[in-house]
């Protein structure tokens, strides 16, 4: 398993093994039933869903309940230890390409989606298919969290639908991986994804954890989940 102290010099890690065929089964069944449903936007400020080319088919956990036991699971509460002392789900999202037209995901740190001070969370990703250079395989750039625990500078860029945090040289390194993977990085953590100029979709599941709750500072509420593990 990874040490806390690598995963801190780095800023994520590609964990050894793969989720279990039930579980994969399962999020590749929630995944499908809910890319056959009619397309439905983000609903907030910035709606990063590009159609069929890129969909976030989020929040839907309770509708599955296999997803859910997985979200909760053994397994689950030993990935998020490795980061967290009080993990509660925090947000799930499918992300798929669309075949030959799949749209790319820009340089980008998840804790730049939250429009306010928080403390940084952990995202787990799940390749559900095969995941290569030709479909959108995950990229990630090295960050010290001991040194760079902050968000960078973002820009909105209208065309991409997307923030845009990193546009510079380095291309990071790129996680192609085999299906059931699980890839952990924080949310300071910048990452992009590739297009999709293969003939099937990539399918992908994020699973987001934070060190307690994350409460909206003008609500009180939780901004997305607040589902502890324990």
């Amino acid at each position: 398993m990874t040490k806390h102290t690598d995963f801190l010099k780095r800023g994520y890690a590609v964990l050894a093994g793969r989720i279990d065929d039930t579980d994969l089964a399962a999020l590749r069944h929630a995944a499908d039933t809910l890319i056959a449903e009619p397309a439905a936007t983000d609903g907030g400020n910035h709606d990063i869903n590009r159609g069929a080319d890129r969909q976030f088919l989020h929040k839907r956990h309770e509708d599955f309940p296999d997803v859910a036991r997985f979200l909760f699971s053994d397994r689950m509460r030993a990935v998020t230890g490795i980061v967290l002392k009080d993990p509660h789900l925090f947000n799930e999202q499918f992300v798929v390409k669309g075949p030959r037209t799949g749209a790319s995901f820009a340089w980008h740190q998840d804790g730049a989606y939250v429009p306010f001070d928080h403390t940084p969370y952990l995202s787990v990703w799940i390749a559900l298919d095969d995941t290569t250079l030709d479909n959108g395989a995950l990229s990630c750039l090295p960050r010290d969290l001991t040194t760079q625990a902050h968000i960078d500078p973002h820009r909105w860029d209208d065309v991409g639908k997307e923030k845009v945090g990193y546009d510079g040289p380095d291309r990071g390194e790129a996680l192609p991986c085999p299906a059931g993977t699980m890839v952990i990085f924080s949310s300071l953590t910048l990452h992009r994804s590739g297009a999709n100029i293969t003939d099937r979709p990539r399918r992908a599941y994020l699973a987001q954890y934070s060190d307690g709750s994350i409460l909206d500072p003008s609500t009180g509420n939780p901004r997305n989940f607040a589902k502890p593990l324990s």
